[in-house]
C-alpha cells in the first residue's frame, strides 16, 4: 500500500493509504502503484485519484519515494467519492 498526503497551501487535506495514485503531469497522466521509482513532477491542472477519490487541482507538485506519494497542489475542491 501507498501511504499519501495531500497538502494545499500548507494545510494538509488528506493523509492516508491507497492502492494507486494517479497524477495529472504536465506530460500526460502517471499512476502510481506499490513500489513506484522515485521521482519529482510537476503536475497540470486536472484531478489527483486517489483509488475512488478524485480531487480537482490547478497545478502544483509531486514526490513518489520509498511507497510514500506526497501531492503540493495549489488549490482544490472538495473530494468527491465514486462508490
Amino acid at each position: 500500500m501507498l501511504r499519501v498526503r495531500l497538502f494545499r497551501d500548507g494545510e494538509r487535506v488528506f493523509e492516508g493509504s491507497a492502492r494507486q495514485v494517479v497524477l495529472p503531469g504536465e506530460d500526460g497522466e502517471l499512476a502510481v502503484l506499490d513500489w513506484h521509482a522515485p521521482m519529482l513532477c510537476a503536475l497540470a491542472d486536472g484531478t489527483v485519484q486517489i483509488d475512488e477519490r478524485s480531487m480537482p487541482v490547478r497545478g502544483g507538485i509531486a514526490r513518489v519515494e520509498r511507497n510514500r506519494v506526497t501531492v503540493i497542489a495549489h488549490s482544490h475542491s472538495r473530494w468527491n467519492s465514486s462508490g
